[in-house]
């Protein structure tokens, strides 16, 4: 399909609206418009990020799914949205898209886009925008944990994440964290995470539990996660 009236699109992105028309012409260059039928998946969750998008006529669901079939829905995105911009600086795409009508779609590719875009900022810009995208990737976890996985799941996920953060030598971790701290984390109460917290030491997950935090095993974690 011939690529006509980009650079008129392009011009409507607020994140594009700063620039000029040689680079706005540019990026036309380098972009490609592709029409995706009635409920073609456009990419999946955790594919490399190859591409920044641009919705020129139809409408695009981006959602995520677990392995059991379940979805949740993220957004409807419409013409003259666009998305992916954050992945672009995570290296894979966060959750998965697909057409749920007939569609044309710009397609950037992401090393032209960010070469581009790094040209008019500072290694400091540049460090801050890939800060804040991982943020985004964090975020989009919480959502998935928080939908997908019973209570206990999460608290265990949450605890070995915590404990992986941790510079301790060997299986055995520290963690100051309280029961209020972790429920807040989970999306739980404290109540539910203190009678998980009694199980989990009844199977030596849990070493010790105070008020001032909990000594886990990191190896009885990681395989209640497998």
């Amino acid at each position: 399909m011939n690529i006509t009236n980009v650079i008129t699109d392009l011009k409507l992105l607020p994140c594009l609206s700063g620039l000029k028309d040689d680079d706005l012409g540019l990026i036309e260059k380098m972009a490609r418009v592709r029409r995706f039928k009635k409920n073609e998946v456009i990419f999946e969750e955790t594919e490399k990020a190859n591409f920044f998008f641009i919705i020129t006529s139809g409408s695009v669901k981006l959602y995520k799914a677990s392995s059991s079939g379940k979805e949740l829905l993220i957004k409807i995105m419409k013409q003259g949205d666009y998305f992916c911009c954050a992945p672009l600086y995570c290296g894979i795409y966060p959750v998965s898209a697909m057409a749920i009508e007939e569609s044309n779609i710009i397609m950037i590719p992401s090393a032209e886009f960010k070469e581009l875009i790094s040209g008019g900022l500072s290694t400091m810009g540049l460090k801050i925008i890939s800060s804040l995208c991982s943020r985004i990737r964090y975020l989009s976890d919480i959502i998935e944990n928080i939908t997908f996985k019973d209570v206990e799941e999460r608290i265990v996920l949450s605890l070995f994440k915590l404990a992986e953060e941790k510079e301790d030598i060997g299986d055995i971790v520290n963690l100051k964290i309280t029961h209020q701290e972790l429920a807040a984390m989970t999306g739980t109460v404290r109540e539910v995470v203190s009678r998980c917290m009694s199980r989990l030491k009844r199977e030596g997950v849990i070493l010790e539990s105070t008020a001032q935090g909990l000594k886990v095993k990191k190896s009885r974690l990681l395989s209640m996660l497998k």
